[in-house]
């Protein structure tokens, strides 16, 4: 089976309105008015519109507009389709359930409100019906052009997308080798709610945390991380799960912040979460290095954190939604409020 085709383009950064929490403010707003009405599982479910709006400057027809629309076919197939969207600072990937050149909102006036207002009265070459939309990379452009970096450019010779000088002719069509499936089995992590609407939560614990760090005296928002003093009200660059899990179990500036902002989850994040990072690193150490993990292992670690074959989990597992929650909740103790792993 070939491997699955995804699409990538920008939002432009210099807007005073920032495209991407526009897109998010819509397809938020559905999820929670989904959520309040209790919608059946058969009715429709929340989306927003992104849309390829068309250049004036542009003179001719984009060359693979006809590729760029053959990809709804793999869509129908089932075949989990992404576009990933960046402003070359931060990268998020969108699930796209619907590609179209017709006029969205001239055909169907009720759409507009799937849709930020700017796009109302403007031509758009493409239409990006989204189901849901994950951030990958917040605020950290070294982090963006190495997450692209994974990503094929078909029409360049397969080589890896390149931000700076590879961003013509948008959007890009690409394949990922890898072929990870950022939506798929998502329910057991998500407990059936949006990526979107969880990375807004996460975000907003962020700050909270931030704010707390950030206005405290260096010695009760500073700590010395492999020789380096770092301000963990400010930005923060990468770490690894043992020095985050050091940090949660052995430094006093972290354990006060994360109790006086996080009092809710503080037990969990300090007394559960260090064990599991050693657990993940575990298993994740070998394969960095070129070795490899048994797939039985994995889902032992995979089920331990969710509480699979335990009945559902309850009490104190409450934090522990899956591998990739518990690092994301890890990650907001060394990140600013828009960083994240």
């Amino acid at each position: 089976m070939p491997a699955a085709r995804h699409l990538l383009t920008v939002w432009n950064p210099s807007y005073p309105e920032s495209a991407m929490d526009a897109h998010l403010e819509v397809l938020l707003s559905g999820a929670e008015g989904r959520e309040h009405a209790r919608a059946a599982e058969d009715e429709e479910p929340p989306y927003v519109w992104w849309a390829k709006l068309k250049s004036p400057n542009r003179q001719q027809p984009l060359p693979h507009g006809a590729e760029v629309l053959a990809l709804q076919a793999q869509i129908d197939e089932g075949a989990e389709t992404h576009l990933y969207l960046t402003d070359y600072r931060s990268l998020y990937v969108a699930l796209v359930d619907e590609i179209t050149a017709e006029d969205v909102l001239s055909d169907t006036p009720g759409e507009a409100e799937h849709m930020p207002a700017n796009y109302w009265g403007r031509p758009a070459g493409f239409w990006f019906r989204l189901l849901d939309i994950r951030r990958l990379v917040a605020d950290d452009t070294v982090a963006t052009i190495a997450e692209l970096q994974k990503l094929r450019n078909l029409r360049y010779h397969d080589r890896p997308v390149s931000l700076y000088g590879g961003m013509v002719e948008l959007p890009l069509i690409l394949t990922r080798e890898d072929g990870t499936r950022w939506f798929a089995d998502a329910a057991p992590l998500t407990e059936g709610r949006l990526w979107a609407q969880l990375d807004a939560e996460q975000r907003g614990e962020t700050e909270r945390l931030s704010r707390v760090l950030r206005g405290a005296r260096p010695s009760e928002s500073e700590v010395s991380v492999e020789g380096r003093r770092l301000d963990l009200g400010g930005q923060v660059p990468h770490k690894s799960l043992g020095t985050l899990r050091n940090l949660l179990q052995h430094n006093e500036v972290v354990q006060r912040g994360v109790r006086a902002a996080l009092p809710h989850d503080a037990a969990w994040l300090l007394g559960q979460l260090p064990y599991q990072l050693s657990r993940l690193a575990e298993l994740r150490n070998p394969a960095a290095h070129s070795g490899s993990v048994a797939r039985e292992a994995a889902v032992a670690l995979r089920d331990e954190v969710v509480g699979g074959g335990r009945g559902g989990g309850g009490g104190a597992d409450r934090g522990c939604e899956a591998e990739v929650l518990m690092r994301a909740r890890s990650k907001r103790l060394l990140s600013s409020p828009k960083q994240v792993a």
